[in-house]
């Protein structure tokens, strides 16, 4: 333990500063923070571990930063801490903007603990279970992610649907892994080796949302003046809340483990349970309910933690941003899901390592923050998202460094364009973008050695399939008052 201490440290602290960054800016997030790195990947090629603690730093850090521009401007960022603005941006501004981000902070730290304990620290315990897993068992599992991701990560579901398989067929761009004949090129040899991942989440989520960025009016926020009083406050409040700051956690770490599924589900879940409970509060919900804080922020770092599990023991996302986690991993050597690196125990060590420290680091930084956060409002928008924009085109245009880079970032950005205006699930259309190899490779195997009876004699492919009915009865019957921002 003393020989990651002294050689990854660095990256961890590096890792934390630089999410929470991305954290504290309006709509970037943990995709736009995770986009930027494909830009110096270069330098992590010569240990690739460190790349694990620093992408891990990045992603609790981005998380504990997403509350500060929902508390003081009312806009997530990057999508986290959406539910949160709900009671968050009302109690900043009847003065308590210091309470509401230190008992976000409080909530979301505390359940991120519990919760990273055991899902991050307890991960190598978990690898039997993927061991059990054969062809048949991994085809019904990547088909539940797709359903998940398109049932019930939107309201729309028929639109959930065009958006996968417009995924699937876009990630089978490139050369047929049979025949090694091009297909879906139109001729172009650029797509030879299909469509990258850095431009695709690029244009289809970062950038749209960059760009209504530029479009939003933000309020200027005062800042309060007895900012520790109410840092300590709102750490009462946590305490005196626990019940639903821990519900919360247990929600956001249900929704986690199901692959595919974004923060923004769980957090509004949590959201509709604690107004559901309090019939009568001191404080209307939506006009500035503390516990309307404490709910959704229980959810954020405790899914976040969760979504590693499918991640890391199965190759499939169990967020979108771990598509990115998982490509970024890749480049250097570290595929997850695989046998090989199952049984790396350093690789456990260090993803605990980096998690734990992150938040840790985090925490610290939150609380001194907050009385500077609403400075933040004070900025324009163009002096912090001009340079977001430039660092993620530079980040993408890698590949070649012609103008065919240009070119499909620009294509990707228009697409993500469309689609949100059309509604189509962009979620969907990503997910099935990234397990398309995934589900062809699979799906070969599976029809080649395997009858689809074969599925009911094999008692986790039964229950998988029962899970997939129960998601589509879910989203076809049960999930019209879903509250997320359209992806």
């Amino acid at each position: 333990m003393l020989d990651i201490f002294a050689n990854y440290s660095i990256w961890a602290i590096l890792g934390t500063l630089y999410g929470f960054l991305f954290g504290v800016i309006p709509v970037a997030g943990a995709t736009t923070a995770l986009l930027t790195v494909f830009g110096f990947i270069e330098i992590f090629k010569a240990d690739p571990y460190s790349l694990v603690v620093f992408s891990m730093a990045l992603v609790v850090a981005v998380c504990t930063g997403d509350l500060f521009s929902s508390v003081v401007m009312n806009v997530p960022g990057g999508g986290g801490s959406a539910a949160t603005m709900v009671d968050g941006y009302p109690m900043a501004k009847k003065g308590e903007a210091a309470r509401a981000m230190s008992a976000s902070l409080g909530s979301s730290t505390i359940q991120g603990l519990f919760w990273g304990i055991i899902a991050i620290v307890f991960l190598p315990f978990y690898v039997p279970l993927v061991m059990s897993f054969g062809t048949p068992e991994m085809f019904v599992f990547v088909l539940l992610a797709m359903t998940c991701g398109t049932f019930i990560a939107n309201q729309y579901w028929f639109r959930g649907i065009i958006g996968l398989c417009f995924g699937i067929w876009v990630g089978l761009i490139g050369l047929d892994p049979i025949t090694n004949a091009e297909r879906f090129t139109f001729d172009w040899y650029y797509l030879a080796n299909g469509i990258q991942f850095a431009p695709l989440m690029a244009g289809v989520l970062a950038l749209p949302e960059l760009w209504e960025a530029l479009r939003t009016k933000m309020t200027y926020m005062v800042s309060p003046k007895n900012n520790w009083q109410q840092i300590k406050q709102g750490l009462g409040d946590v305490w005196k809340n626990k019940r639903d700051s821990f519900e919360g956690g247990a929600i956001g770490a249900f929704v986690g483990f199901i692959p595919g599924m974004s923060s923004q589900i769980a957090e509004w879940m949590t959201y509709g349970r604690v107004v559901s409970r309090n019939k009568n509060p001191e404080v209307s919900f939506g006009e500035g309910n503390v516990k309307g804080v404490i709910a959704p922020e229980g959810a954020n770092l405790a899914h976040k933690a969760t979504t590693y599990v499918p991640t890391v023991l199965f190759g499939v996302p169990g967020a979108p941003f771990e598509i990115l986690v998982i490509a970024l991993l890749s480049i250097v050597g570290l595929d997850l899901g695989s046998t090989t690196l199952l049984r790396n125990p350093k690789f456990f060590d260090l993803l605990s390592y980096g998690y734990m420290f992150a938040l840790a680091m985090s925490f610290v930084i939150g609380i001194f923050f907050i009385r500077y956060a609403t400075l933040i409002t004070r900025v324009p928008v163009r002096y912090w998202i001009t340079p977001v924009i430039v660092l993620i085109i530079w980040s993408c245009v890698q590949y070649t460094g012609g103008w065919e880079d240009y070119a499909i970032l620009a294509i990707c950005a228009a697409v993500g364009l469309a689609m949100r205006y059309l509604k189509i699930s962009r979620i969907s259309f990503i997910l099935g973008f990234a397990l398309s190899a995934k589900i062809e490779l699979l799906g070969l195997q599976f029809f080649t050695l395997y009858e689809f009876t074969d599925l009911l004699t094999r008692p986790i492919s039964v229950v998988l399939l029962l899970c997939i009915v129960a998601v589509v009865v879910k989203g076809l019957f049960f999930n019209s008052g879903t509250k997320i921002k359209y992806v």
